[in-house]
């Protein structure tokens, strides 16, 4: 069975859905649906890539908190294997209020525990992995910005394959994030992101990512997807439907995509499958 090392942060995420986002002072808004799940784009992308019977090893630090503790339990209820890796930071709060056109996100991610990341603490726990998936979302600050970097480079210079998502709509504003992702995209083999996040790197450094072998994968949500190489371009068509599990679609894409790819090594194949699955999931759920 292979093993994807996950490094990505865990979070409590918050989802209220509301017919529309004109709040006025002083009422009750009474939401269409509320949810409280552990999530995180780790912990989103390792329950997927379970659910898609493959084997991740989390990798990032938990808070000792309450939160934390059950972020511990979901995941040894579902058979997902971690590094018990503790911080005494608080587990982030992600809030997100979503309308019929539009998405709010609120996250308590300052000082969190996933900011204690460490490359001596990697290094020894002689963890066993065939690939690698790495999270942008922990790169929110300077400690886990540096740290992760060496994990990274250790990794690549261990001939491990990367797949990496930038998550750019995390820290795009946030001191040393984008210059972090941009030291992290030439160690990479596969570039997972969004249109919109894609705008923000600079046209050189996609061009020469491309040209020394590595891929773009393109999330386009209901348009679709697209992959870019030197050499050539896919493109898979969406599917228009009403969106229910908009929280966490990209994860799921993420690992569908990667799960198809190290069984197959089939780069279209593998965005058809993630398109067609990360469609489900969003009309459907894991259901």
């Amino acid at each position: 069975m292979r093993r994807v090392l996950v490094l990505g942060e865990n979070a409590v995420d918050v989802k209220i859905r509301l017919d529309d986002l004109i709040l006025s002072d002083d009422e009750n808004h009474i939401p269409e649906e509320t949810s409280i799940n552990f999530g995180g784009t780790g912990i989103n992308f390792s329950f997927a890539l379970k659910v898609l019977s493959e084997t991740p090893v989390y990798f990032t630090p938990i808070s000792l908190d309450a939160f934390g503790k059950s972020i511990r339990q979901f995941l040894e209820q579902n058979n997902i294997y971690y590094f018990d890796y503790s911080s005494e930071k608080p587990t982030p709060v992600v809030v997100s209020i979503i309308s019929k056109d539009k998405r709010i996100t609120i996250a308590n991610i300052k000082g969190t525990a996933y900011v204690d990341i460490t490359f001596n603490v990697f290094l020894n726990a002689n963890l066993h992995y065939d690939y690698v998936y790495v999270s942008g979302g922990l790169l929110t600050e300077r400690n886990p910005q540096i740290e992760s970097f060496k994990i990274i480079k250790h990794i690549k210079e261990m001939g491990r394959a990367i797949f990496f998502d930038p998550q750019v709509r995390i820290g795009k504003d946030l001191p040393g994030f984008i210059e972090t992702c941009e030291e992290i995209i030439p160690l990479s083999d596969i570039v997972l992101a969004n249109e919109k996040e894609i705008s923000v790197f600079g046209k050189d450094l996609l061009e020469n990512f491309l040209e020394r072998g590595g891929v773009l994968v393109v999330k386009r949500g209901k348009e679709g997807a697209k992959l870019i190489t030197n050499v050539r371009e896919h493109e898979v068509k969406g599917v228009s439907l009403k969106s229910v599990n908009v929280v966490g679609a990209g994860d799921v894409f993420n690992a569908a995509f990667i799960k198809s790819f190290i069984n197959t090594n089939r780069l279209n194949e593998s965005l058809e499958f993630a398109n067609e699955f990360a469609t489900r999931y969003v009309e459907k759920g894991f259901s």
